[in-house]
């Protein structure tokens, strides 16, 4: 059995509502936010968790406010509320850890004027103790990973506990169909409470009109020789170096563009085939940018590349969040036959091996630029906005809690 896919398409934007309070935790992710506080529009009440532990809020140099519990209101019936706790208390020590969040959620929910029908949205399996702790009306799975492969000593205890997450949920929500599926066969007696539902698409990012060339590039990237093969996200060991090594030699007429923070140095392997990669003259690291600037670069590229690995196990497991953030440029796309990659066959080319990921680079090049693609893509991203993803989430959380209390119609 497949995971029914939620088509963002057929979300009716009209007379949605929210009569119950929603809990995300944790609220941490950016895509996670995005999901779930465009609620708050549509009349729940939403607190959003910020959870970490102590060496984490050091590491991102969090104010020392983060570390007191404090909550804030950001919007008429939107609060987030950060906590900080001892190193191992929520994943290692959960029935200790969960005991200050559920303490969190309590002071919240008697600080509105009325209490409503509490949804618990749990971003991680341990948060499945907080469930118990605040017995929520509804429990939402959202899963964005495989944690096991974050825990491997763990893993087993992880995804033990995943599959009673995903028993207990109402609703248990994969943003990569692969994990859908796999849980469907894990827990066959919650298939028809297992959805796929991909990130959605930047609404500010999109294009006011389908782009067919080329857009002007930035000052740092005008000085490069066109094409502009470009890829925007995180330089690591899930990227296929080796063959982004063939691509830049093969085409050394080309300009490899990336945007990201360069890597940490590590003794791995794959950071020697990165550091080949960047010394080769056509490759350019512009560094990190903000998520206002990475539109303007992504609308100057020629072709927008998803050069994953296809055995890394972290790729099999994902939603790459540029599918949609390279849909909103309406740009060609040029992947790597990931799984959740192979679902977008329509709108960009997919190629299973470097000669083909070359070739598939060439033909858009030779095109001026062009695929053929783009006004799909323009389609498809403006009625796939996190907005839209929201609202259809929104109406199924609202119907599985009619389902429970008819009394609610």
């Amino acid at each position: 059995m497949t995971a029914h896919r939620l088509n963002p398409l057929n979300t009716s934007e009209s007379g949605l509502s929210a009569p119950f309070d929603l809990v995300v935790a944790d609220a941490s992710w950016s895509w996670t936010e995005r999901l779930f506080s465009p609620m708050a529009k549509r009349g729940a009440n939403v607190l959003l968790l910020r959870v970490s532990d102590w060496r984490t809020a050091r590491e991102q140099r969090r104010p020392w406010r983060d570390w007191v519990f404090p909550r804030s209101q950001t919007g008429p019936e939107l609060w987030q509320q950060s906590i900080v706790l001892p190193p191992g208390w929520m994943k290692t020590y959960p029935r200790i850890g969960m005991k200050p969040i559920a303490w969190a959620i309590n002071s919240w929910r008697k600080s509105l004027p009325s209490q409503r029908p509490l949804v618990l949205a749990i971003s991680y399996p341990h948060y499945l103790y907080l469930s118990h702790m605040v017995r929520p009306t509804s429990l939402v799975y959202y899963n964005m990973d495989d944690y096991s492969l974050y825990w491997p000593a763990h893993a087993l205890t992880l995804q033990s506990l995943e599959r009673q997450a995903v028993e207990a949920a109402g609703l248990s929500v994969f943003c990569a169909r692969n994990r859908a599926d796999q849980l469907i066969r894990d827990v066959p007696q919650a298939a028809d409470r297992i959805i796929h539902l991909p990130h959605g698409a930047p609404a500010e990012s999109i294009a006011l009109k389908p782009v067919d060339l080329p857009a002007t590039p930035p000052a740092d990237l005008a000085g490069l020789p066109r094409p502009y093969l470009g890829f925007v996200g995180s330089l690591e060991d899930r990227l296929d170096w080796n063959l982004l090594e063939k691509l830049a030699q093969a085409r050394p007429e080309n300009s490899l563009v990336f945007i990201g923070r360069p890597p940490a140095h590590s003794p791995a392997p794959w950071y020697q085939d990165f550091e080949r990669v960047q010394s080769l003259p056509n490759v350019h690291l512009l560094g990190w940018k903000s998520q206002q600037e990475i539109g303007r670069y992504m609308a100057a590229f020629d072709v927008c590349l998803i050069p994953y690995k296809v055995d890394h196990p972290f790729n099999h497991a994902a939603c790459p969040t540029k599918i949609m953030d390279y849909m909103a440029s309406t740009r060609p796309v040029v992947s790597t036959k990931l799984p959740e990659c192979d679902l977008y066959s329509d709108y960009f080319s997919l190629a299973s091996n470097p000669v083909e990921f070359i070739e598939a680079v060439d033909q858009i090049v030779k095109a001026g630029s062009r695929d053929g693609r783009t006004q799909a893509r323009w389609d498809h991203a403006r009625k796939s906005t996190w907005e839209r993803t929201s609202d259809k989430l929104l109406q199924l959380i609202a119907d599985r809690l009619r389902t429970r209390n008819p009394s609610q119609e």
